[in-house]
């Protein structure tokens, strides 16, 4: 039975390590200079989303105002503006009509 410990020890350091490897490169962040860099004006949030995955739609607030004066509700705005977040870090999308029209970044 001594023999058989001994031939599990490289076997248990083996999956140790592979477990380790896939945890340090699962855990990659999307929120980096690099896929911010990669997001262009006109893209589709698919597109984006490829590169930083679902990212979080935030309620655009406000009231229009008009040549006749306030004409109602941020409902008439076709903006949406997603944010993708980690501890210090963010990157937020505007898109307009189905297509990016802009872009910003904090912390990277």
């Amino acid at each position: 039975m001594h023999t058989r410990s001994h031939t599990r020890a490289p076997f248990a350091l083996a999956l140790t390590a592979l477990v380790s490897i896939a945890a340090l490169t699962g855990c990659e962040s999307k929120i980096s200079q690099e896929n911010f860099d990669k997001i262009t004006v006109g893209m589709d949030l698919s597109q984006v989303e490829r590169i930083l995955g679902k990212g979080d739609e935030l309620a655009n607030g406000g009231v229009s105002i008009g040549a006749g004066g306030l004409t109602g509700g941020a409902g008439h705005n076709s903006q949406k503006t997603y944010v993708w977040h980690e501890p210090n870090k963010d990157i937020s999308v505007v898109i307009a009509d189905g297509k990016v029209v802009s872009k910003n970044k904090s912390g990277l």
